[in-house]
């Protein structure tokens, strides 16, 4: 190996100090992908959780009066969507890394748009549930792959921000997706039932929507053309020395069961399940859940916003806080205030408007703790590889907080009061609490082992060093 090379790769997990001329070219490149890539993928995200959750308002709304499910059938409703999505999540992220980023996203979007089409003529439990099932499997590609498709573009101290922007736009369409629901469902359209006519306008939208990611959707840093050539060297350059180039990656067997050996990614992915359960609680059952407090079914589905506006809210205080303050410190103090807002519901006795005003202070301490979480998760995992199965992975755990929770909130078993389900979310919300004050002391532990150890691994190919990921001893892990 020459020393040029052997030069260049002591720069691999190491942060590269930048002269001023180069902190002015980042910010110029930084401008131009953030402005191509976040508001399509944020846009897109909104939409499918949009299409996710109008079960939620359908079902408030009329669903049951027309597909008549028994009170085992009814959780079903929510959890077969997820069922799919855990089961085709893994595949999902391995189909990404084989398929351009363009192809593969145009292909997802138009699969579950016209898959929400089509549940408006669903009329018995049968057809209504093969149909959730198949938008859950094309909606598994999309979390994932935008936790993994991150990185592509950015490097470890760059994706934060950008996580919570791409995270709060699956709140707001909680904020707005109530509404549009009642607003959709006042139309007429032939014999359409009124709560079908939601899922026929949001899936056309969806799908002009995916058809447009084939020409939006860019690959990857090293191909596209609207850098100078300067930005495109510098660009590729951090890239490579934070993670490696997606370009220059390929998918492996071993990678794959590295990731699936490591016990961090099982411990992120329980933390995400965690704040997916009380995620899925406001997210998809607020219009039964503020109805429950006393509320019509209107004005519940109407004001079951409130809780993902503020939700909303401190996603975007997140872009602030996780630059500001270390990451697990971000995730307790969410935690922390999520679960008091949610303990309040579920353990006081307040009149409705109290208890709305507690379930907003829940929602927003519940939602920041998603992009907080996968964020932690990406920048930890090492290289592209290993980071899109633990991202699959641990996305799949958030799906299984979408199979659970509606069991815990049957609608015919435990209103009004939801007490079982409002405890498991306090539980959950705990426990990130838990999880992240112990990654705080190993990572710290860990990191100064390695700064009073310093290891020699010149010798190594670029290759060799790559797949040793966040083992690599010059890696250090975000706190």
């Amino acid at each position: 190996m020459s020393d040029k090379e052997k030069q260049e790769l002591t720069t691999i997990n190491q942060d590269e100090v930048l002269t001023p001329r180069e902190q002015m070219v980042v910010k110029q490149y930084l401008k131009k992908v953030d402005i191509r890539i976040l508001p399509i993928f944020s846009l897109v995200y909104l939409l499918a959780v949009m299409d996710r959750a109008n079960i939620g308002s359908a079902i408030n709304l009329g669903l049951g009066d027309t597909v008549k499910f028994t009170k085992q059938q009814a959780p079903w409703n929510v959890s077969i969507f997820f069922v799919f999505y855990i089961i085709c999540e893994t595949p999902a992220n391995i189909l990404l890394k084989k398929l351009k980023p363009h192809i593969w996203f145009t292909i997802i979007v138009c699969g579950w748009s016209i898959t929400c089409i089509l549940m408006t003529w669903a009329r018995t439990p049968a057809t209504l549930l093969t149909a959730r099932g198949f938008l859950g499997a094309f909606e598994s590609g999309l979390t994932p792959g935008v936790v993994g498709y991150m990185p592509y573009w950015y490097t470890r101290s760059e994706i934060g921000l950008r996580m919570s922007i791409f995270f709060a736009a699956g709140t707001l369409s909680g904020v707005f997706g109530g509404p549009i629901a009642v607003g959709l469902s006042s139309l007429t359209i032939g014999n359409i039932p009124s709560y079908a006519i939601i899922f026929l306008i949001e899936g056309i939208v969806s799908l002009l929507v995916g058809i447009s990611l084939y020409f939006l959707v860019y690959d990857y840093p090293d191909t596209v053309k609207f850098f100078t050539p300067e930005e495109k060297e510098l660009i590729v350059r951090r890239i490579t020395n934070d993670q490696g180039l997606a370009s220059k990656t390929s998918m492996s067997m071993k990678q794959t069961i590295n990731a699936l050996l490591d016990w961090k990614m099982w411990l992120y992915a329980v933390m995400f399940f965690a704040v997916n359960f009380a995620g899925v609680t406001l997210g998809v059952f607020g219009p039964v859940l503020v109805s429950s407090l006393g509320f019509s079914s209107i004005r519940g589905t109407l004001m079951s916003s409130l809780p993902n506006a503020a939700g909303f809210i401190g996603q975007l205080l997140t872009g602030y806080t996780m630059a500001r303050f270390p990451l697990w410190l971000n995730s307790i103090v969410f935690a922390a205030i999520g679960c008091f807002g949610i303990c309040m519901v579920a353990f006081t006795h307040f009149s409705p408007v109290p208890k709305l005003i507690m379930l907003c202070i829940g929602g927003f301490g519940v939602f920041p703790n998603i992009p907080i979480i996968a964020t932690w998760m990406s920048i930890n995992m090492g290289g592209i590889s290993k980071r899109m199965v633990a991202s699959a992975m641990t996305v799949s755990f958030g799906g299984i907080a979408g199979i659970t929770a509606p069991l815990a909130f049957n609608k015919e078993l435990y209103a009004p009061k939801f007490t079982l389900g409002l405890a498991l979310n306090t539980a959950c919300l705990a426990l990130i609490c838990v999880l992240a004050l112990f990654f705080k002391f190993y990572y710290d532990m860990e990191n100064r082992r390695r700064d009073n150890n310093p290891v020699d691994v010149s010798h190594l190919s670029e290759f060799e060093q790559r797949e040793l990921n966040d083992k690599h001893p010059d890696f250090r892990y975000k706190l």
